[in-house]
């Protein structure tokens, strides 16, 4: 296992730019969410999604080693970003400190880590991604 390595330059703070714009065309509604919500817990498994619910389409990116994923979504308390992040090694997961200058990236403006909901879920085998929420609107 190697550690993780997080590149932020000018072409990923572009393909930023464009996840960040593209994901406010497709905002994933509160509905949709509702619809697959798992168990509000910090650390959602495979076994707690839904049967058969397939959550649309995010906003895909390499940052170094690091997969992320951004979306926008209408939660109950409003227009939330919401960041997840991998690591390609089985059972590693991006610090704190990763997922800080990530968040900011896209457009995290508040304290952390008092202004995000943050939470491990499952996404193959073995494999986690940290995810965070948090109110942009």
């Amino acid at each position: 296992m190697t550690a993780g390595i997080l590149l932020i330059d000018a072409a990923a703070r572009a393909a930023i730019d464009q996840a960040r714009e593209r994901a406010k065309t497709h905002v994933i509604s509160r509905e949709v969410l509702e619809a697959g919500a798992a168990p509000n817990k910090f650390s959602v498994t495979l076994a707690d999604r839904r049967p058969g619910f397939e959550r649309p389409p995010s906003e895909h990116l390499m940052l170094g080693t690091y997969r992320v994923a951004f979306s926008l979504e209408d939660q109950p308390m409003g227009l939330c970003g919401h960041l997840s992040a991998s690591s390609p090694d089985p059972g590693k997961v991006p610090g704190p400190e990763v997922m800080e200058v990530i968040a900011r990236e896209f457009g995290f403006v508040g304290d952390w880590p008092q202004e995000v909901r943050v939470w491990l879920e499952e996404f193959d085998p073995g494999h986690n991604a940290v995810n965070l929420l948090w109110v942009v609107s």
